[in-house]
């Protein structure tokens, strides 16, 4: 049974809690956060003890994993901390805001022997699983045309308002629309050069991204993304592979989900109840797979290195959204 701590109860946090509700090998044993009622609400599901300062935490509680759900300019800040106690680190995406920084966590893994791994959940959704498997069993032939979207209305439950600041966020291309990229390039292969263009912050809580990706093999992917859509929007994610010989397609609309609107002190929120348990639950399949990971010392799927792949795209894609001219991958 491997202890985990987790650092972060917003909304992610509170999706990692619930996951490890079905989880058998792993037991929450701390949650910190400096909202000390949020902390006490993900506790009480699991017999936690409730912290709202790290130091604190991880003084007094004997734990083996790091679970990190903070906005993503800290990530790089409590995961080598924790690294250098001898944790194994489990942080949501993207990896960092910084390829250096994203570099000096894998380094930093390796250096002290623990486990790391990056929420790239997408991989472990059964709807882009299929797919992929759809493809390498030749059904559609090659795939020569990608198109994913992903778009939402802005996010207005961050804490301090950090996804608007783009210093801390990096905005959709680096916040949401990574999840797409990350898929591409581990269903499809690298990308060789990239051009995209967003509002980059030109208007407030009104941003969207198209990118245009060239894959080494050279298939096209357009990947869109969007937090421009009106408060109270359903999010919505598509795909779209286009083979030689056949097409597939998915709009997560269609899959009937129940859906709850709610709307607080005027911050529109959509909650999905997502009818799948157990091992099709992807956000639990994806902390199952990396407690199995350390449980029994084999490799993590989504290794550091993967993420730094899907990072470098992303600030790729963000430079020629402010330069407006290509930019190849190196």
């Amino acid at each position: 049974m491997k202890k985990v701590a987790l650092i972060g109860a917003g909304t992610m946090g509170r999706t990692h809690c619930n996951a490890y509700l079905s989880i058998e090998d792993a037991k929450l044993v701390a949650v910190c956060d400096i909202n000390e009622e949020k902390a006490n609400m993900l506790c009480e599901k699991h017999g936690a003890k409730s912290y709202t300062d790290y130091e604190t935490m991880i003084s007094n509680e004997e734990f083996d994993i790091l679970d990190i759900c903070l906005p993503t300019y800290l990530h790089s800040k409590y995961a080598i901390d924790a690294m250098k106690r001898g944790k194994n680190v489990f942080c949501e995406k993207p990896i960092a805001l910084t390829l250096e920084e994203a570099e000096e966590m894998t380094k930093t893994a390796k250096e002290y022997g623990v486990k790391f791994s990056v929420g790239h959940v997408l991989r472990f959704f059964p709807q882009y699983k299929n797919a992929v498997s759809i493809v390498n069993d030749g059904k559609i032939g090659s795939p020569r045309l990608i198109r994913t979207t992903r778009n939402q209305a802005f996010p207005n439950w961050s804490w301090e308002n950090w996804y608007a600041d783009y210093s801390k966020s990096g905005g959709p291309i680096l916040d949401l629309v990574i999840h797409d990229i990350d898929w591409i390039i581990d269903s499809f292969g690298d990308i060789e050069r990239v051009y995209a263009s967003s509002f980059n912050g030109k208007v407030e809580k009104q941003e969207h991204c198209m990118c245009i990706l060239r894959l080494k093999n050279g298939a096209i992917a357009h990947v869109e993304g969007s937090w421009a859509y009106p408060q109270g929007s359903v999010f919505r994610m598509t795909y779209e592979v286009v083979g030689t010989d056949g097409e597939i397609e998915y709009d997560s609309v269609k899959d009937s989900p129940i859906l709850i609107q709610t709307n607080n002190d005027g911050v529109h929120k959509n909650e999905y109840l997502n009818p799948m348990y157990g091992n099709a639950e992807p956000y639990g399949a994806e902390i199952r797979a990396f407690v199995e990971a350390v449980d029994q010392n084999k490799d993590v799927v989504i290794k550091g290195e993967d993420a730094i792949k899907a990072l470098k795209v992303c600030l790729a894609c963000i430079k020629s959204s402010e330069t407006g001219e290509s930019v190849t991958i190196d």
